[in-house]
């Protein structure tokens, strides 16, 4: 400001202050009056106002004045507590009143902090926002709001007790905040985004578009188990999950891959109406649990434990190295389905299958194995089935093909034995029109 107002002679260079009519140099800064009060008084004061005149100053601003009043932080060389205060009652109501604005308010040309703050809450709505930025900071809690956010950038080292996102739309947003709990609903949008989960994700009648979830297994801790809940959502493009467990309501994944980076995860499907299946990528075997969902076309579950509870399948399915952890209760499987390697450990009750295919399934231990079962004209290759007792419970394989099965013996004394010799034993079943071969 010096150089621009001193006095140094015709042949300097320097940048001059503009004079007015009566010789008195113009400041550039906010037209809002209050914004520019403000600022003078804070020059005047030596840069600071005392905390408490600060904050009422602040609080008697309206969205525009505190805008403008960051804009001009810079130009009056305001020191970084001024700027502090500043750009914490920016954040913590930057508030605009009914629908959102088409109007981008670009935060990278504001002279805020971004940096060695502690809010008590960062509260937006019904702005377009662009270049909001943020590193070692911590936040009480996060709200957005009827908001669409660009190319912002919430570093991995914010921390928030909770963040809200709610009816907005996010385009190449990074959301590294350190929070135990992150909700996005009422008809979100992310497109290219990046969400950290610590601890629990809820997805809620919104739809995520080629996001990932980078930095959700920076700071995992042992035996700490990361869930996420889509309800009523759609999530587009290959997609990497870091999650132990995933529940899924309403919810399609209309990619072709998804990827488990965490081994054995667990994830549950429920009041679906599935076409598709995504291919599940994990180092180990995931559990899925598919609840009231209906099942369209025709699908492959391949290498995982599987659960079924009121499943409907419209077309027949392929079952290739499932286990089967818990008993399979009242499903019918259409006609053409095929089990490969397949494991019933808890057995079957009260199943329809009629031309299936099983081959090298275990259909079970005990005597409620495959207990009021009607598995009719099925093929059955190299399958081992439950020794059965006097009280065991009835089955109906009337017309079924067994060939080089075998009856297991669970217990003390575990073994195997020909389904051709002990077919005796089976008086249980219903076998009219049976074949049973070695070959």
């Amino acid at each position: 400001m010096l150089a621009m107002v001193e006095n140094r002679g015709e042949d300097d260079n320097l940048p001059r202050g503009q004079q007015d009519s009566q010789g008195r140099y113009i400041l550039e800064g906010p037209l809002n009056r209050f914004a520019f009060s403000l600022l003078v008084e804070c020059v005047r004061q030596g840069g600071c106002l005392p905390h408490s005149e600060m904050e009422r100053r602040i609080r008697d601003l309206d969205l525009e004045a505190k805008v403008e009043a960051c804009e001009s932080i810079d130009y009056y060389l305001l020191p970084g507590p001024s700027k502090m205060q500043l750009t914490q009652a920016l954040l913590a109501n930057l508030v605009q009143p009914g629908p959102v604005s088409s109007e981008v308010l670009d935060l990278d040309k504001l002279g805020l902090c971004r940096s060695e703050m502690i809010m008590d809450r960062i509260n937006i709505e019904g702005l377009c926002i662009k270049n909001l930025r943020l590193e070692n900071c911590h936040v009480r809690n996060i709200s957005i709001r009827k908001c669409n956010l660009i190319e912002c950038e919430l570093s991995l080292t914010v921390t928030a007790g909770e963040v809200q996102i709610s009816n907005s739309g996010l385009e190449k947003v990074q959301l590294g905040v350190f929070s135990m709990n992150t909700t996005i609903k009422d008809r979100c949008k992310l497109q290219s985004c990046n969400l950290r989960v610590v601890e629990e994700l809820l997805v809620e009648d919104s739809e995520l578009d080629n996001c990932t979830f980078k930095g959700s297994d920076e700071d995992r801790k042992d035996r700490q188990v990361i869930s996420a809940m889509f309800r009523r959502s759609d999530l587009h493009g290959d997609v990497a999950l870091p999650f132990d467990k995933i529940v899924c309501e309403h919810t399609f994944f209309h990619g072709r891959n998804v990827r488990m980076t965490k081994g054995g995860p667990s994830v549950s499907l429920t009041k679906a109406k599935l076409r598709t299946l995504p291919l599940f990528d994990s180092e180990g075997k995931i559990n899925l649990c598919l609840e009231d969902c209906e099942l369209l076309e025709s699908l492959t579950f391949q290498n995982m434990r599987l659960q079924l509870r009121d499943v409907r399948c419209a077309k027949p399915c392929e079952f290739i190295e499932v286990e089967f952890d818990t008993k399979v209760c009242d499903i019918t499987f259409p006609t053409g389905s095929k089990f490969c390697n397949t494991r019933f450990k808890a057995g079957l009750q009260a199943c329809i299958a009629t031309g299936c295919r099983f081959e090298g399934c275990n259909l079970g231990y005990g005597q409620n194995a495959v207990a009021d079962c009607l598995i009719t004209r099925c093929h059955f290759q190299a399958c081992r089935f439950p020794f059965l007792e006097e009280n065991s419970p009835v089955a109906n394989f009337s017309g079924s093909t067994f060939v080089a099965c075998r009856i297991q013996w669970s217990g003390q004394f575990a073994h195997e034995e020909s389904f051709v010799i002990n077919s005796h034993w089976l008086r249980k079943w219903n076998l009219a029109g049976c074949t049973v071969g070695e070959n």
